[in-house]
C-alpha cells in the first residue's frame, strides 16, 4: 500500500494551499495543514502493524475506550 502526502491540486491542475493524502493513487483526504495530512498518512500506514496508544493520563488504565501500551 503506497501512502503519500502532496499538495492538493484541483481537477483543473491549480495548486491550492491544502494538502492531500493519496493511497495507491486515489485521494483519501484533504487537510488544511501538512502535519494533519502526515498524521493521517501515519495512521493509515500504522494500521498494518497497529500498536496500542498511550493514554493521555499516561497511566494506561484499562477502562472502556482506553488503549494502553503493553508492559515491557
Amino acid at each position: 500500500m503506497k501512502v503519500e502526502v502532496t499538495r492538493y491540486r484541483k481537477p483543473d491542475g491549480y495548486a491550492t494551499r491544502f494538502w492531500s493524502v493519496m493511497v495507491n493513487g486515489e485521494l483519501l483526504a484533504v487537510t488544511v495543514y501538512r502535519k494533519g495530512a502526515e498524521a493521517v498518512a501515519l495512521t493509515i500506514d500504522g494500521l498494518n502493524g497497529a500498536r496500542p496508544v498511550m493514554t493521555r493520563d499516561g497511566q494506561g488504565d484499562t477502562a472502556p475506550g482506553k488503549v494502553t501500551h503493553p508492559e515491557a
